[in-house]
């Protein structure tokens, strides 16, 4: 059993959650769902609200950035929820746990 135990001594580390999906999927009410069940957003609130999301659109400007390369946003993404369209998603780097809705 002492195999196990570095296993439980390192602190896990906390999954990026990713919701993606095409423009008018309903990300935006997807994001709002995870933030009522305690996953908080990732979002600067530069969108603002309009007819066609009244609650806004829950996103972060930086992820339109990930196809020139530019991750420095993701340590402050792990543990909370952010939209990425799918077209981004294989810019994501390795070295994450991404959990990918």
């Amino acid at each position: 059993m002492k195999f196990l135990s570095g296993w439980f001594s390192r602190a896990a580390p906390r999954p990026v959650v990713v919701v993606s999906g095409l423009p008018r999927s309903g990300t935006s009410m997807l994001m709002r769902m995870l933030d009522a069940g305690g996953i908080p957003p990732l979002t600067d609130h530069l969108r603002a609200a309009d007819d066609d999301n009244p609650r806004g659109y829950y996103e972060f400007e930086p992820v339109k950035k990930l196809r020139e390369g530019d991750t420095s946003w993701l340590p402050q993404a792990q543990g909370k929820a952010v939209k990425v369209i799918s077209a981004l998603l294989t810019y994501l780097p390795a070295g994450y746990v991404y959990r990918v809705l």
